[in-house]
């Protein structure tokens, strides 16, 4: 019988193997999955308040759903293979942390579809970026800038956007992309979308 998990704050799911059941972290602080898979089923996170808590869980084949706007999370603790995401991601990190990690190197993603997301600021470290379906304009997926650091420092940027593509080629090796949502970067670096889409053009060999 298929089952919805909803967790308070006292509540957590730990050491489980299910199948075609929904998981939602909700709005309020919770303890969250740890040591579990869930295949073919859902993850809804809805959690605004801290972080929800998903330590050495993998996901396969599930829907990941953002009911609402997911901001400054990295998922570095979380396996997703094949899974669809949709909603809001802002500031979220994906894959395996560059860093030691108390629990040690975990994460990962992998043929994962996010055509049907919003990817705002988000990061992908230690993956296979042809694996994924990421999404399309207004969003652009900046790749291989550790490689270009000198054309990004030469290039001319319009507004702040110099500096801020100077962060983005200032990072780790293990970084494989980063994905901007244009309307939202374009008031970050005191530019117009077209400016912000003409020059990335211009730069070229990035994924419009």
């Amino acid at each position: 019988m298929k089952m919805t998990y909803r967790l308070d704050e006292a509540s957590e799911i730990r050491g489980q193997t299910l199948v075609s059941e929904t998981i939602t972290l909700p709005e309020h602080e919770c303890r969250g999955i740890v040591d579990c898979t869930l295949s073919n089923g859902t993850l809804r996170l809805a959690q605004t308040k801290g972080r929800p808590l998903i330590v050495r869980g993998t996901f396969e084949n599930c829907d990941v759903r953002a009911v609402s706007p997911q901001r400054n999370y990295p998922l570095f603790k979380a396996s997703f293979i094949s899974c669809r995401f949709n909603g809001v991601f802002s500031g979220c990190d994906f894959g395996r942390s560059h860093d030691v990690e108390r629990d040690g190197s975990f994460g990962a993603i992998a043929a994962c579809d996010f055509t049907h997301a919003v990817l705002d600021g988000c990061r992908f470290f230690n993956v296979d970026i042809s694996t994924l379906r990421l999404p399309m304009w207004p969003n652009i997926v900046l790749i291989g800038l550790l490689e270009r650091a000198q054309e990004v420092t030469t290039f001319a940027w319009p507004g702040e956007m110099g500096r801020f593509m100077r962060i983005c080629a200032d990072q780790p090796a293990s970084l494989a992309a980063s994905v901007l949502h244009v309307p939202s970067f374009a008031g970050l670096v005191a530019c117009t979308e077209d400016q912000v889409r003409t020059a990335f053009e211009k730069f070229g060999g990035l994924m419009m």
